[in-house]
């Protein structure tokens, strides 16, 4: 399996890692919707499909179909293993936050801000808007042997349930290593919603003629997930001066949220 390889201080998963604050807080929004009825119960619905499920067992990617009310797997092909190295089982017991203790460290954070961005871009759509759009990430995820492989997530709207909320995803999960410039190790989470203008491109690629020294270090803190005062204490400023920066900042990177702004400075390499 391809992949790179930390020399030095190896990364390892993390059984302990504490939950993110950012994907604490996306667990009880999904988990506090108050879901209806569903159609389809997906939890023995591709298993009755032998066809179907070999197929997706021996595929190049991970298939899965996540159930939003529980935050865990109603279904995961047996390739989990051969592709991230990790037993199926662990992550239908630990559900979604599994990839908390996985995913590397530097990603976690980045990758559930800009997740909490869509979710809530998506449930301010009408709900017979809702099943139109995909989604898109890419992350990196640390193997049991300490490589890093670099991994594009994809996922669909499956279903809603009897009141328009969001039940179900189909996504695929594919090690996209070999594709990436091994000596650019450092991953870019950048979500896509299809057909919703949720990110604009940044008109001025160079980053040393757009943000001051002072404007990337904020930048480093939201995309850690700061808010503005823990930002104004760990830089000893006033809270309104790092507002003012942020002000400055979206200005300047043509961005219009910290979403967008997160993704500039990933497509850039600043953090």
């Amino acid at each position: 399996m391809p992949g790179i390889n930390v020399s030095g201080s190896l990364l390892r998963p993390q059984s302990d890692r504490p939950e993110p604050k950012n994907f604490g807080e996306l667990r009880q929004l999904w988990l506090s919707q108050p879901y209806g009825e569903v159609q389809i119960s997906y939890e023995n619905y591709i298993q009755e499909h032998s066809g179907l499920e070999q197929i997706l067992n021996c595929g190049p990617c991970v298939t899965w179909i996540l159930d939003m009310r529980t935050l865990h797997f109603a279904y995961l092909s047996q390739n989990v293993k051969e592709i991230f190295g990790y037993d199926c089982q662990q992550f239908r017991e630990k559900g979604l936050g599994y990839f908390n203790q996985i995913m590397h460290p530097e990603d976690i954070s980045p990758t559930w801000h800009l997740v909490k961005e869509i979710w809530e871009c998506l449930m301010a759509l009408p709900p017979y808007q809702r099943r139109q759009h995909k989604l898109h990430f890419s992350y990196r995820i640390i193997k049991p042997d300490s490589t890093i492989v670099k991994v594009l997530e994809q996922n669909t709207v499956l279903q809603l349930d009897d009141k328009g909320h969001i039940t179900h995803l189909i996504g695929v999960c594919s090690d996209i290593s070999q594709l990436e410039n091994s000596a650019n190790s450092k991953a870019k989470a950048i979500p896509v919603i299809q057909n919703f203008p949720l990110f604009k491109a940044p008109v001025n690629p160079n980053p040393a003629a757009i943000l001051s020294k002072r404007e990337l270090q904020i930048v480093k803190l939201i995309a850690a997930g700061y808010k503005s005062r823990d930002i104004a204490e760990k830089l000893f400023i006033s809270f309104n001066t790092v507002n003012t920066h942020r002000q400055k900042i979206i200005e300047k990177t043509k961005t219009r949220n910290s979403g967008e702004l997160i993704r500039f400075a990933m497509d850039l390499n600043l953090i």
